[in-house]
């Protein structure tokens, strides 16, 4: 059986253009596209994923939407950013170090348009709760499976709470101007993001592979390990050692290994 990479976002459009112009740099994986974590769980049926791809931001049931703020209501928040001007107010007289005093002013203005960003997320009614949610649910049920955030709208902010939240890794999705130059882009850089994620998962399910072995040695049960690295079915005492969530694992590990063409033995 292929490997199984799993992709949930809410909006058809990235589905589409993560399955046309990403997906075909990996033909040797199955990959399964859904809106919603239970879908994606129904779809998966009794596979183990190697990895979830998942969209941050999406709708958060707990918050009224406004709608898109009208262009009046948008003029009268820009009114009051940071302006260019301050860029270089006093500048040419500063007596410290302006480099580092025009870095700080530059980062206060781009500050205010993150601020007005997340305003305007939250009036449409989204968060990156609907991707925190997402990976909860696949961490519950996959523990050792690889989650990565894959986002087209990102912040500081949110990096901090992918990464506290247990993300193996955070991504921008690859982006331009208008759709065509996003088809582009994408399939330009899929085989560099698909690659980093393949490496992240050998990463991902050598780690586990070896605290099963550490299991294994620990019951007495060596030639199991043996058996593990290469695959074969393992002994009833093993089985017994060993969860039911290991034993689907095994089956995920041995099919990347059948894909990567990483040998157990020398390079797990």
């Amino acid at each position: 059986m292929r490997p199984l990479f799993c992709f949930i976002d809410d909006s058809d459009f990235e589905l589409t253009v993560f399955e046309k112009y990403a997906a075909p740099s990996k033909p040797g994986i199955d990959f399964i596209y859904a809106q919603t974590y239970d879908q994606a769980r129904i779809e998966m049926g009794d596979r183990y994923p190697a990895l979830f791809i998942l969209d941050l931001y999406g709708s958060d049931p707990d918050l009224i939407p406004q709608g898109i703020p009208s262009k009046e209501a948008m003029t009268e928040q820009l009114d009051g950013m940071v302006s260019l001007e301050s860029l270089y107010q006093g500048l040419e007289n500063f007596s410290g170090d302006k480099t580092n005093e025009f870095l700080k002013r530059m980062f206060h203005m781009m500050d205010s348009w993150r601020q007005l960003f997340t305003r305007v997320f939250e009036a449409t009614g989204q968060n990156i709760k609907y991707g925190l949610k997402n990976q909860a649910a696949a961490r519950q049920d996959f523990p050792y499976s690889a989650t990565v955030a894959y986002t087209r709208k990102s912040m500081i902010g949110d990096a901090v709470e992918v990464f506290r939240h247990g993300f193996d890794d955070l991504k921008l999705k690859p982006d331009g101007p208008d759709d065509e130059s996003i088809y582009q882009v994408t399939a330009l850089k899929a085989p560099q993001i698909l690659n980093s994620w393949s490496d992240l998962v050998t990463r991902k399910f050598s780690g586990h592979i070896q605290k099963l072995c550490t299991l294994l040695a620990g019951s007495g049960l060596e030639d199991d390990i043996k058996k593990l690295m290469e695959g074969k079915s393992l002994s009833p005492k093993a089985k017994e050692v060993l969860s039911g969530g290991d034993m689907r694992f095994l089956d995920a590990a041995h099919s990347w290994r059948a894909y990567s063409g990483l040998d157990f033995l020398s390079d797990w």
